[in-house]
């Protein structure tokens, strides 16, 4: 192998070792956006739907019929 080939070869696997941080840095965005979304959309509806829930089965206890 020539020294030319050899330096190639050692500069693909020196340009390799960031590649574990892209792909972190991708996921952790990725599910803090994930997370943000979360928080602003799903999550005030399922606290009302549960809120609605109990209100709900409070109601039937309560029922004066029963």
């Amino acid at each position: 192998m020539s020294a030319k080939q050899s330096r190639f070869f050692r500069k693909l696997r020196r340009d390799q070792r960031g590649q574990s941080m892209v792909v972190y840095a991708l996921i952790t965005a990725s599910m803090l956006a994930f997370g943000t979304v979360f928080a602003m959309k799903i999550l005030p509806d399922m606290l009302d739907a549960y809120n609605n829930f109990t209100a709900s089965l409070y109601f039937c206890i309560n029922m004066p019929i029963p």
